[in-house]
């Protein structure tokens, strides 16, 4: 299992300007600053071949969520607040999985010391859950 503890960002569209076509610049530092952690941090192997992936990306919940409740509350709030902190509230909110995927898998492909191409991922299991500590986990494995 390899940490990014970085809060989660989706990739953003190009967008097209009077010189072309380019990238938001707070997508390309959010990129460039989970390239480096990677480069600096990550430990594992090196893939080349066939692999899959489980990502779960923990995400920065609303201040009411993640509010601590007050004696008063109600045990709904009260129960609520205890499936956040455990990390069991899924994220069904507007960013879509598959756009925080190709932030992330393409930030790991740029490292150059994790895969060859993040073609190489033949199967994959992705979650997104509300936390207190907003960060990426992922696991990979090489495929027989």
């Amino acid at each position: 299992m390899f940490l990014i503890p970085f809060e989660p960002k989706p990739q953003s569209r190009p967008k097209a300007g009077k010189y072309g076509v380019y990238e938001v610049p707070e997508m390309a530092r959010w990129r460039k600053r989970v390239t480096d952690f990677v480069k600096q941090n990550y430990a594992g192997r090196y893939f080349d071949g066939a692999i899959k992936t489980e990502v779960t990306f923990y995400m920065k919940a609303p201040k009411a969520m993640a509010e601590q409740p007050k004696p008063r509350s109600r045990q709904k709030k009260r129960d609520e607040y205890v499936r956040f902190i455990s990390e069991k509230i899924p994220y069904d909110k507007k960013i879509d999985l598959d756009n925080l995927e190709k932030s992330i898998y393409d930030s790991i492909t740029n490292s150059g010391i994790v895969w060859k191409d993040d073609c190489l991922i033949v199967e994959h299991r992705t979650r997104k859950v509300y936390s207190p500590n907003p960060r990426i986990e992922i696991k990979i494995e090489e495929l027989e």
